[in-house]
């Protein structure tokens, strides 16, 4: 009987992750701060490196922040619930069920059509309360440095997803956890790596060919933290709208002063 409990609250746990998971911040943020479909401009990715090509640094990183809390707090949930629980090896089992299940939530939400972001975000906050948390942290400074160089946004995402996933590999295996869940660790963080690059293959393809575009990170910043008191910061993506609202033609004017020409 609590073999059948065990198994009905690890699928409860699963469900309910994946049903938060297919919560999208950045369509919230888009819609909310620019009343923009985030899907429907720049690259149609609902994800934090859309919102910074299209809107700034600004709301990228909160949507990047809004969907890694999102996701360290439901696996935190689930561990603390379940290590009361003491289901099949505690709270280490179910945290890091949780973050899987939550981030197929994120990729393939039920509600678009299977068509999510990209899950760099949710990764990271997966790891936000795991025992690695602080080296999450500090890669996340280190990638958040190395983006203004590199300034390619599919590099820098599967560098910090794959250093995270590296890292946590290596602290279970060489801290003092079983053999058990070390591989069950491993396997899931790598799963979820997998699932990355699965996700960024169109941005490989063109990385490959040359032809993957930059984010100009490094201007972005530039127009946050270097920008004049009082002066305004224009937003990239009103940009068109604005210029087409300042060509004015006044046929009629011509038109008369055409017609007092050939009457002269």
């Amino acid at each position: 009987m609590e073999m059948v409990e065990s198994v009905l609250l690890l699928i409860l746990a699963g469900f309910v992750s994946y049903f938060i998971g297919t919560i999208n911040f950045s369509k919230i943020i888009a819609w909310r701060a620019k009343k923009k479909d985030i899907t429907q401009i720049g690259s149609h990715n609902p994800g934090a490196m859309n919102m910074l090509r299209s809107f700034g640094f600004g709301l990228a990183l909160l949507t990047f922040v809004a969907e890694a809390t999102k996701a360290g707090l439901v696996c935190l949930g689930f561990k603390l619930l379940y290590d009361h629980f003491g289901v099949w090896g505690g709270g280490d089992f179910v945290y890091y069920l949780a973050g899987f299940c939550l981030m197929i939530g994120y990729n393939f939400p039920v509600w678009t059509k299977f068509k999510g972001g990209k899950g760099v975000a949710c990764f990271a906050g997966i790891l936000l309360f795991s025992p690695i948390w602080y080296v999450s942290l500090g890669w996340f400074a280190v990638c958040f440095v190395l983006f203004i160089f590199i300034d390619i946004g599919s590099v820098i995402s599967l560098i910090y997803t794959g250093g995270l996933a590296i890292a946590t590999t290596v602290f279970f295996w060489l801290m003092n956890y079983s053999v058990w869940v070390a591989a069950y660790v491993t396997a899931m963080v790598w799963a979820l790596y997998i699932l990355t690059i699965i996700r960024h293959r169109a941005n490989l393809k063109r990385l490959f060919s040359g032809t993957e575009n930059r984010v100009g990170f490094k201007d972005k910043l530039k127009k946050v933290f270097c920008h004049k008191k009082g002066e305004r910061i224009i937003d990239e993506a009103n940009i068109e709208s604005e210029a087409e609202s300042e060509i004015v033609i006044d046929e009629t004017n011509d038109y008369v002063k055409d017609n007092e020409e050939n009457k002269n």
